[in-house]
């Protein structure tokens, strides 16, 4: 076993407020990959931005509401997993502190066993 400290930095990039990044290792074997933790405190945003690959946002603990280019904003909730894909413009903001698990990757996703796509609210 060996333990390491985890890097992490202030983001404040695309005007983003109250973000705290930790970085973990990326993968050298597979599909160009990187996984980190962001932690963005109650009233912070997660910038908008592009998605340079496909993104995956998996919210860990707390509340929040994400948007996609002009779309309505959706609620995200521990237990909601966002997919973004490359291009794609987005932004977060967390209505209570909030960590999620954010996967970065070229590859592809298998999203056909245990996971259920959620009903868009705006479009019923």
């Amino acid at each position: 076993m060996r333990l390491f400290t985890v890097p992490s930095r202030t983001i404040e990039a695309f005007g983003s407020s109250g973000v705290v990044m930790d970085f973990l290792p990326p993968l050298t074997d597979a599909a160009t990959t990187s996984v980190n933790v962001a932690r963005v405190a109650a009233g912070g945003t997660l910038g908008r931005h592009p998605a340079v690959r496909r993104q995956v946002f998996a919210v860990v603990v707390g509340t929040g509401e994400v948007q996609v280019d002009d779309e309505p904003r959706r609620r995200v909730e521990a237990g909601t997993l966002v997919v973004w894909e490359p291009g794609e413009t987005h932004q977060t903001w967390a209505l209570t502190d909030l960590t999620a698990a954010v996967v970065e990757t070229s590859g592809a996703l298998d999203l056909s066993t245990h996971f259920r796509e959620l009903p868009d609210e705006a479009r019923g």
